[in-house]
């Protein structure tokens, strides 16, 4: 998975190329208007000429395009860590803009990884789990961050582990250790070579095999994330979702009732399987975030114009991720990305600004009545006045959108439209006071 092309691929930012395009052009531009100038007053007086030539030049400094772009998306960047979400570098956001569709893992990115029933079911006329099974696989699960081997181990809580040799995490099947001289196999029926294969279940499954003999399964009934079907309702009318799961389509009923009609919900897929859907849809022009976590997601947030773990351990997260948003903070993911748009618009906005400040100095500057004193005095002040506007606008956008102070607490039985909610990142709609009807196990 490591020596897939996408691990050899750089994310560029194309807001960074193109304030860059702008300056390059601007550079030459002003230079022109400066030689013209000088030109034009040189037969009339030379010390005129160098006045205007050089009044244009200080005045039309490119200080203020090249400022709004990192005071922007700095603050940015510090107001959603402040929120729990963390990005690796300013470029990130400009992708988050630029985003067309979304991609979601199920397991430990819409399930809570810490809040899954476990039940172990004994197969092949097995009992229940002696104390001694049930250190050996406390011992492997421990070693491993994958959602399901977190819900496993903490079931196992007070039992004590064992020391593991040669332990195995194989990406979408499952891990393998040797302990006590013993073979220990944990994952799905395919990887422990179940045969035939057991009926599928409404929840998810972990199998168990020591010495290649099939104890049982572990049952993990999971529970999905407060406040997901509302997250999928807002984000269904702006972009186009996927759901991509390793498991088996135990729990189809269930996201149908979440997910829109027109999304596509695929199981059985592997980290190539992952990797390569992500590849089809940008190749229709698409740019893709997708959300996931652990191993198994590795390759399709490598892919992924913007690949974003969800972990409820910010300690733990994938290294191919662009960014790390704490579980607690998965039902703001509307607000972050509307945030993202709007702060690519205050960008758009200095630009603008900064135009109109060289055009009406230059104005000035080109006639040679703008003294180069009075040019240099002028110039840092357009610097000045971008990095104002850059902090004071994104300051405020972040307001209206809830990340700098607390959003009211919503009546607990009422739901929004798909709307965008005013104060916290939705826009004004009518509230319906009607159950909220959360997936339950």
């Amino acid at each position: 998975l490591w020596n897939a092309d996408a691990f050899g691929e750089a994310k560029e930012s194309r807001i960074t190329t193109l304030a860059n395009s702008i300056s390059k052009y601007f550079t030459i531009a002003m230079i022109a208007i400066a030689s013209l100038g000088f030109l034009y007053w040189l037969p009339t007086d030379l010390s005129l000429a160098l006045n205007a030539f050089t009044a244009v030049l200080i005045i039309a400094c490119p200080c203020a395009l090249a400022l709004s772009t990192p005071f922007t998306l700095g603050n940015v960047l510090r107001i959603f860590g402040k929120n729990q979400f963390y990005l690796k570098n300013a470029t990130v956001i400009e992708a988050l803009a630029q985003t067309k569709a979304i991609v979601f893992d199920k397991t430990g990115t819409l399930t809570h990884a810490g809040d899954a029933q476990v039940e172990f079911v004994p197969l092949n006329g097995n009992g229940a789990l002696t104390p001694y099974h049930r250190q050996l696989i406390k011992s492997v699960v421990s070693h491993s961050t994958h959602p399901l081997s977190v819900a496993i181990n903490q079931s196992l809580n007070g039992t004590p582990a064992l020391p593991t040799r040669n332990f195995q995490e194989i990406a979408g099947k499952g891990l393998e250790a040797r302990i006590d001289n013993q073979t220990l196999k944990i994952g799905s029926h395919e990887f422990i070579r179940l045969t035939p294969s057991p009926e599928k279940e409404n929840a998810s499954e972990v199998f168990v095999a020591i010495n290649d003999q099939v104890l049982g399964y572990f049952r993990l009934t999971n529970r999905y994330r407060p406040g997901l079907r509302k997250v999928i309702d807002w984000l269904r009318h702006r972009y186009a979702i996927a759901l991509l799961s390793g498991d088996n389509d135990s729990e189809m009923p269930k996201l149908k009732h979440i997910f829109p009609e027109d999304a596509e919900i695929l199981f059985n897929q592997s980290p190539f399987d992952k990797l390569t859907y992500i590849k089809r849809l940008q190749s229709t022009g698409k740019k893709v975030l997708m959300i996931g976590d652990g191993l198994n997601d590795a390759g399709a947030l490598q892919q992924s114009d913007v690949g974003i773990s969800i972990s409820e351990n910010l300690n733990n997260f994938s290294p191919a991720c662009d960014g790390i948003l704490h579980g607690n903070q998965f039902t703001k993911l509307p607000e972050f990305l509307r945030f993202s748009r709007l702060s690519m618009d205050v960008i758009r906005f200095n630009f603008g600004v900064s135009f109109l400040y060289n055009s009406i100095g230059l104005s000035f500057a080109v006639q040679g009545t703008l003294s180069p004193l009075i040019s240099a005095i002028l110039m840092p002040i357009s610097s000045v006045t971008v990095i104002l506007l850059a902090t004071g606008l994104t300051n405020l956008v972040a307001y209206r959108l809830g990340f700098l102070r607390k959003a009211p607490p919503e009546h607990p039985n009422s739901i929004s439209t798909p709307e965008e909610r005013n104060g916290s990142g939705w826009k004004a709609s009518k509230t319906v006071s009607q159950p909220i009807e959360e997936v339950q196990p």
